[in-house]
This record gives structure tokens, sequence and C-alpha cells, in this order.
């Protein structure tokens, strides 16, 4: 992983494993940051895997729709702001969010979810999934 450019790591552990597996160990490592946590807010995507994951964790998943600008569905900040705020930041475990998709959905809003998340300062969690 040094060599990858990731020089402060100590050591990892490499598993192979499918998307879902990986995410659900993912949350449930995260879980111990935040035991109070309940709650993954989800920038919609389709794609069961990430679902799953959440749930087999442990986690209620919040779904957060997308909307249509001209041709694309894009991340609602909006909408992703006002769940946090009606949910709680410590309530939840961190933001589960993607760089890749399909068609007519585009790539969320990267840069607006993590300055939204940074407001908050309560969490600062941030997954991706590619």
């Amino acid at each position: 992983i040094k060599l990858a450019g990731v020089h402060s790591v100590a050591s990892c552990f490499v598993v192979p494993m499918a998307t879902g597996m990986s995410l659900t160990l993912c949350f449930l490592t995260l879980r111990h940051k935040r035991p109070k946590a309940k709650y993954i807010i989800w920038p919609r995507i389709d794609q069961k895997s990430c679902f799953k994951s959440m749930v087999t964790a442990g986690f209620e998943p919040v779904v957060i729709e997308n909307v249509l600008e001209g041709d694309e569905l894009r991340t609602d900040l909006k909408a992703v702001e006002a769940k946090i705020q009606e949910l709680g930041p410590e309530h939840i475990l961190c933001l589960h969010s993607t760089t890749a998709c399909f068609a007519p959905r585009v790539p969320d809003r990267g840069l607006g979810l993590v300055e939204l998340m940074l407001s908050f300062r309560a969490w600062t969690k941030i997954l991706w999934f590619q």
C-alpha cells in the first residue's frame, strides 16, 4: 500500500471480497467509532449490494432520492442536509456515496457532500463506492 502512495500507513490487511462484504466490514468497523449511530445517509444508486451491506451491518439506510437536472439525475444536497438535521449527526454512521454509476444518474457531488459534512463538524466519515 505504501507503493500506492499511502506512506503514513503502518500496516494493512487486504482481503479479496466482493463489494457488499467489503462495505459491510467497513460499516462494522466504523460502528466502533460511532456507537450511537444507527443510520447511513445514502444518495440513491440502483446497486443492491450497497443497500444490502448497510442492512447486513445492522444499520438503517436513509435513501436520498436524486433530483432531475436537465437529462441527469444529481445528488440532492438540500435533502441530504435536511435529513442530517432531522436525524441528528450523532445518530448517523456515515454518508455512503458513489463516484461511478450508470446514466442517467451521474456521480455524486463529492465536494458538496464533503463541505456539507464539515459544516456539521459532529461527524466526518464519508464512504465512497466506485
